[in-house]
């Protein structure tokens, strides 16, 4: 699960988003979007502060005042008899969070930013991740599922082999407006959306289907705590894609009345939204962050959604079922505020001036961290590390099924590749667009990485122009013209790049590719577009070469993951391999069939994805990439940094360094309800 690959994790449980890397990560160490809705607010929700707002998140309880079992605010509401008692609406057994410095305290707001509302799944890693298994704090990314803990449920068991899976439920656990959360619920989100016919005219997301007849998973309600899905195979990744935020449980007393199921008069509020349809309905009502009706499990709830004003803001949720060890239910702080910015030079101004509490992308760039470093004392915060992400900095995808038979011919040529990659200087590219951080590296699983191997990491990598022309050489590139460049069928060896100009880091290391690459006889056309021309030009396979950040591989691979490496999914592979990843995803009913090596790996990739057992699974993607390094399909330039963000000091509870991965979604397996202010 990579910081810097292509997701087609759902944000919803009924459709498959695909997302780009900038919209998900803005330009800094950002995550993926996913799992649990937004939420609504009560009546009377200014009453739910329990002092005035500070700049520096204060308000908060009396240092010397006992923490009692609830927030002062609740307790006040359940006073004038407009809330039950905590004990009330709390689950039997709440989960219970261990803090990672102390026992915090009640109050205050947590000032908070994000860039756009393309930025809305910040909301989701740092106040919305609630999946029904989440992520240990500890999290290495293996293959299996040791770390992956009970969140909304309160246990699970994985059966037959993988092929069954069952989860207990909390009994007693209610959604923000009291209304209990069921084993309903659960059948609701999975029968009658995700895998509602008429919601999927295109086929199902992939997490449902078994692996060996493409059908959905059995649906079973054991008891009223226990739900359980089976698979006609063994399902590998299954918890392990849930843990990284896929939407398992909605409300369907608050989302049954957009469905024809069970509302008879739907198009009557379809007419009145003015849309077309219902299934148009539904998503609107269910999309993350914008609705603020919505009941939620989340530890706040909405009170002004994203497009209603200039900031989102959420307040405690009165029936969060999380407790701290003492007993109290979470969470600490009373609300957050997230400002919608358009600039990130804003974000960084508001960060050194100290007006923001905990903020960890878009701003965090090699380039602004001397600024955000020399802040610190003024704006009375700390750094703290987000460990790298991806295997990458860019990689440069060239592509052999060009609808130019002629130019994916010579892109197909892998000395061709090897020949530009031995010119690159690639440590000039370290020391001046990234700052000397970083080294030489091509677009291969890191060291740690259960199939790391070194060679393909390093091979080619030597700055050598003298290995560059006798590569370019043999790739028959012998003939120059008048100005010193070679010659590829009578006309000048030119390589048109396509470069998402959201990623200054890669315009400017072309710039200094070019000068390498004359150097050599190859002339390099940089064309810079934005993001959508981007995609556009990129999935309609129009582009010659594209660049983009190289992604980890994942041994637990859902179908369309590890498109650095193997054609698997027709967006990702389309830099390098439009056609076959096509032929691939439709069964070789559209594309091209891919050649014998290609084909081989598709293989291995669909047996590991059906291989249960880790180990055996690992060695099934070691031989994906022993092909893969053997091929070469992108030309890398260097290992990833890590990446940092930002905390107020007078913000307790938050870790030191977290992992970057898109999968694990930090901050939220750091369990943000937790953290909280001391002054």
């Amino acid at each position: 699960m990579s910081q810097s690959k292509i997701t087609d994790r759902p944000v919803l449980p009924y459709r498959r988003i695909t997302l780009s890397r900038r919209g998900l990560l803005g330009s800094g160490s950002g995550l993926i979007a996913g799992a649990a809705l937004s939420g609504s607010a009560l009546s009377g929700c200014s009453l739910l502060d329990t002092a005035p707002v500070q700049r520096d998140g204060g308000g908060g309880q009396n240092p010397d005042s006992p923490k009692g079992k609830e927030a002062p605010s609740l307790a006040a509401q359940v006073e004038a008899g407009k809330l039950p008692p905590v004990a009330e609406r709390m689950p039997e057994q709440p989960l219970v969070v261990e803090p990672i410095e102390s026992v915090g305290r009640y109050g205050g707001t947590w000032q908070s930013a994000m860039i756009t509302q393309e930025d809305a799944s910040w909301l989701t890693t740092a106040i919305g991740y609630e999946p029904l298994v989440r992520w240990a704090r500890e999290w290495t990314d293996s293959p299996g599922t040791d770390e992956i803990i009970p969140n909304i449920c309160s246990a699970f068991e994985e059966l037959e082999g993988g092929k069954v899976f069952e989860f207990t439920l909390r009994k007693g656990l209610r959604w923000s407006d009291g209304e209990p959360c069921t084993a309903d619920d659960f059948r609701f989100t999975y029968e009658d959306i995700a895998i509602f016919p008429e919601m999927h005219p295109d086929g199902f997301y992939d997490l449902w289907l078994s692996t060996d007849t493409a059908r959905p998973a059995e649906f079973t309600i054991v008891d009223e705590t226990k739900i359980r899905f089976t698979f006609s195979a063994p399902k590998p990744g299954f918890l392990n894609e849930i843990a990284g935020g896929v939407t398992m449980v909605m409300p369907k007393h608050y989302f049954e009345k957009f469905h024809p199921k069970y509302n008879k008069d739907v198009d009557k509020l379809v007419k009145e939204a003015r849309l077309n349809d219902w299934i148009q309905l539904y998503e609107a009502k269910a999309e993350d962050w914008f609705n603020a009706d919505a009941p939620t499990l989340n530890a706040w709830q909405l009170v002004t959604a994203l497009g209603d004003g200039t900031s989102v803001i959420a307040e405690r949720n009165p029936y969060y079922w999380k407790t701290d060890p003492e007993g109290s239910q979470l969470p600490y702080i009373d609300k957050i505020q997230c400002e919608v910015l358009l600039d990130v030079e804003v974000e960084l101004l508001k960060i050194v001036n100290g007006e923001l509490h905990l903020q960890m992308r878009n701003f965090s760039t090699v380039r602004n961290k001397p600024v955000v470093a020399r802040g610190q004392e003024e704006g009375d915060y700390r750094i703290f590390t987000v460990r790298a992400t991806g295997t990458n900095t860019m990689v440069i995808g060239f592509n052999q099924t060009l609808k130019d038979k002629q130019k994916a011919q010579l892109y197909a040529n892998k000395d061709f590749r090897v020949g530009l990659s031995y010119a690159i200087n690639r440590q000039r590219i370290i020391d001046t667009v990234y700052a000397g951080q970083g080294k030489p590296w091509q677009g291969a699983p890191l060291e740690g990485d259960p199939v790391y191997d070194e060679e393909f990491g390093t091979q080619f990598t030597e700055y050598s122009k003298d290995k560059a022309n006798a590569s370019l050489d043999a790739a028959g590139l012998t003939e120059r013209d008048g100005d010193g460049f070679r010659l590829y069928n009578g006309k000048r060896a030119i390589v048109q790049v396509v470069v998402n100009s959201a990623m200054p880091d890669h315009v400017d290391a072309f710039e200094l590719i070019k000068d390498d690459w004359k150097a050599v006889g190859v002339e390099l056309q940089q064309q810079r577009v934005s993001e959508e021309l981007y995609w556009e030009r990129v999935e309609a396979n129009q582009a010659e070469a594209s660049s983009w950040t190289g992604g980890d591989f994942e041994v637990r691979a859902t179908q369309g993951s590890n498109h650095y490496y193997v054609p698997s999914n027709p967006r990702g592979a389309s830099r390098w391999g439009n056609a076959w990843a096509l032929w691939y995803s439709t069964d070789g009913k559209e594309g091209e069939e891919p050649p014998p090596p290609v084909k081989k790996q598709l293989e291995l990739f669909d047996r590991m994805r059906m291989t249960y057992d880790a180990d055996e699974a690992t060695k099934l993607g070691k031989e994906i990439i022993a092909i893969a390094k053997d091929q070469f399909v992108y030309v890398g330039i260097c290992t990833p940094a890590e990446t940092y963000g930002i905390v107020k000091n007078t913000m307790k509870n938050v870790p030191e360094s977290v992992p970057g991965a898109v999968g694990y979604m930090a901050p939220g397996p750091s369990n943000p309800e937790h953290f909280y202010f001391t002054a």
